[in-house]
């Protein structure tokens, strides 16, 4: 099992509820212009994989033993 300090798990905090709001401002749809028409695309989908890889390392610290 990690060990956190009480001051570094209180930044991981901070890191989620950033995650919160950059996924609120990203899970969005946007339509670009492509020649004469334009294309739907979800912005979220670019940064998906990194974004779930942060959130899984956040969700983790919820375990860890404070030292």
């Amino acid at each position: 099992m990690s060990k956190i300090s009480k001051e570094g798990y209180e930044q991981i905090k901070v890191i989620r509820n950033a995650l919160d709001s950059m996924f609120d401002k990203l899970d969005k749809t946007v339509y670009t212009k492509n020649g004469t028409k334009y294309e739907s695309k979800n912005i979220f989908s670019e940064v998906k994989d990194e974004f779930e890889a942060i959130a899984g390392i956040v969700s983790l610290s919820e375990s860890w033993e404070e030292v």
